[in-house]
């Protein structure tokens, strides 16, 4: 079986749906009998030769201009399954991307979509993309339900899979030595270390990271990026330079996957404090709970605090009852086995499997998992 994966975005670049795919792809190869490419953006690295997938870096931009050479690299490679992803950094607000569907289907082959973001994800934009026949996959659990009627009936016609997602990040078994050695990088002794994990938009509430936690006795670490020139991170710089919380705030920048796990594993807690909640869709969350911390975040589904996650669920914007399990679960730690990451993956790339073996029939009837 061929599978093509398309994607905006790519390791190196900056994207958590390309970390995905990337992962996916990596699984994806090593099912029996199945040969993977990944069409991607030229701004992605060469694939490492040990990798069991092939990397078709051709587009430049996602321009309506890319659309020869994409062509020509999906006739050349001829999969039996155009698999594309939404929506990514890499596409930008370009319009290509959603018309690859479309074209795909027009070249005769079979197409599969994941959204990774609910309704109504790209707008209007997406609506060709709804009635294009084939397979749809959602990370994110009652997809159906939280769409309105009317797109649901567009959708009707497709092979429809809830696949949930899982960490991008590697897991980290540090010793106790190196984790005090990280904190102490980080903070002065006494002080618990605190973290935020991923990218900073107004929907992730960052600003409520500087109410929850106590200057007094947290150090916060953000491992992202913050850039001036944006609004809303400006506001975020603001805040680290306030006399409360001034000297106290470390902010990474962008780093290694490698190095990130190392500090979210040596970190007392980590905080998501989502404007609308979160859940297990949440790669950032899965990064942080898999290293075994403590993770605070919110939900508008699950409330109170999970022991099998080490995971405390609150209503989102309830300062007050973050604060309180911040000072009572900060500093717990689950026992976490290597092993579960790398099985998850395998989960997730066998649901694939079983997919694209639905959408194809007769010509591949096999199930693998």
């Amino acid at each position: 079986m061929k599978i093509l994966l398309v994607t905006g975005s790519f390791p190196p670049m900056k994207c958590g749906v390309g970390d995905y795919s990337a992962h996916l792809a990596k699984y994806l190869g090593r099912e029996q009998d199945t040969s993977v490419a990944v069409l991607t953006d030229t701004a992605a690295a060469s694939a490492p030769a040990d990798t069991d997938f092939q990397l078709l870096p051709v587009a430049r931009g996602w321009k309506i201009s890319d659309i020869p050479p994409v062509m020509r690299a999906i006739t050349r490679w001829n999969p039996d399954i155009v698999h594309i992803q939404y929506p990514t950094q890499g596409y930008g607000n370009r319009k290509l991307p959603w018309l690859l569907p479309a074209i795909a289907c027009a070249l005769r082959y079979k197409v599969v979509q994941t959204w990774h973001e609910y309704f109504p994800m790209g707008g209007y934009a997406n609506l060709l993309n709804s009635t294009v026949p084939g397979g749809l996959i959602a990370v994110r659990p009652n997809y159906k339900e939280m769409m309105p009627s009317w797109y649901r009936w567009l959708i009707r016609n497709k092979i429809f899979a809830f696949i949930p997602n899982t960490s991008t990040i590697p897991f980290t078994q540090l010793t106790p030595a190196e984790a005090e050695e990280i904190r102490a990088r980080f903070s002065e002794k006494g002080k618990q270390l605190v973290a935020y994990f991923g990218f900073v938009y107004p929907e992730k509430d960052v600003e409520r990271i500087f109410e929850i936690a106590d200057p007094s006795k947290h150090h916060l670490v953000l491992i992202c990026d913050l850039e001036p020139s944006n609004r809303y991170h400006l506001k975020i710089l603001s805040l680290l330079k306030s006399a409360a919380w001034s000297g106290r705030v470390t902010v990474t920048g962008f780093l290694p996957k490698e190095e990130a796990g190392r500090i979210l594993a040596a970190a007392d807690a980590v905080l998501f404090p989502l404007r609308k909640g979160g859940g297990e869709w949440n790669t950032s969350l899965h990064a942080a709970a898999s290293q075994g911390t403590f993770v605070l975040t919110t939900s508008t589904l699950r409330h109170g605090y999970q022991p099998s996650e080490n995971i405390f669920y609150s209503r989102p914007g309830d300062v007050k009852k973050m604060r309180e399990a911040l000072i009572a679960h900060a500093g717990v730690r689950r026992r976490v086995h290597s092993s579960v990451l790398h099985k998850d993956w395998e989960a997730i790339a066998a649901a694939h499997v079983i997919l694209y073996r639905r959408i194809l029939g007769k010509q591949f009837p096999g199930n693998k998992a």
